[in-house]
């Protein structure tokens, strides 16, 4: 009886391109989960960032003092599409850390590494869906609605915390909407693989800004929010996976001399 181990040729994680299945198996329970994963950001008081140390009150500056049923209404809309944007900003850094997670995975599992990965693809895709609808709400946080204010002033470009913050996010958006139109079999054939797998690796630099993101809006001075942790426990579980990843990546290319498989991403 034979005892030997996974081969490589294993089936990787999300390698069937067939669509009916990844819609099955990928996009309905990301779509589920994303739903649920906001209905709990936004409405459980938990997750209420207005309640930690380091966020600045939604009605400072925006709104008067002065109340009444109007202002009232004004500041729950407020409220609640400041809570939306925080929701939707950490549902999309989750996304981006499970991208990151698929290679490591295939590596644990003893399974190659493909160029190209659907269930990679496919979370990608809610990452820069829950992205896109992060950037739209956090432009209408304080109201005002002009765009340009949140990285110029007075002719200069914003170099504050928050100016920071407003730059860092925009050069995330950039990246997570160039990889999400990349991510497609024809950019794969127009590219070749080595060309397209490094420009996916431009997930790396994303993940760095988007940590910056969250540093320059001042999420270490919320060290007691669960959105804070959230980040932190984020940030380790990439770091530790992909350190993982290339090991064993090393330790399998050390051994087979299997130049075929991809070191983790």
């Amino acid at each position: 009886m034979s005892t030997q181990g996974p081969t490589r040729s294993s089936k990787p994680l999300g390698t069937s391109r067939d669509w009916r299945r990844r819609l099955l198996l990928h996009h309905v329970p990301l779509a589920l989960a994303s739903a649920v994963v906001l209905v709990l950001f936004i409405g459980l008081p938990t997750f209420d960032a207005t309640r930690y140390h380091g966020l600045a009150d939604i009605s400072s500056g925006t709104f008067p003092r002065s109340r009444g049923m109007g202002m009232e209404i004004m500041e729950m809309e407020a409220s609640f599409i400041q809570r939306s944007t925080v929701a939707t900003g950490y549902l999309a850094l989750g996304l981006l850390g499970l991208t990151l997670l698929i290679g490591p995975a295939n590596l644990l599992l003893r399974r190659r590494n493909p160029v190209s990965n659907y269930l990679r693809r496919d979370v990608g895709t809610w990452t820069a869906i829950a992205s896109v609808v992060h950037v739209i709400l956090g432009f209408g946080v304080d109201g005002r609605g002009q765009i340009l204010d949140f990285f110029v002033r007075a002719g200069r470009p914003l170099l504050n915390s928050r100016g920071l913050g407003n730059w860092t996010g925009l050069a995330a958006l950039v990246i997570v909407v160039v990889l999400f139109a990349l991510s497609t079999d024809g950019a794969l054939r127009e590219l070749k693989a080595r060309t397209w797998r490094d420009l996916q690796r431009l997930n790396y630099t994303l993940f760095a800004l988007v940590i910056l993101h969250a540093f320059f809006y001042g999420a270490l001075l919320r060290m007691t929010s669960p959105f804070t942790r959230l980040l932190i426990f984020t940030v380790i579980a990439v770091v530790v996976g992909q350190a993982v990843g290339v090991w064993l990546w090393r330790r399998r290319s050390s051994r087979t001399g299997d130049t075929l498989a991809q070191p983790p991403r």
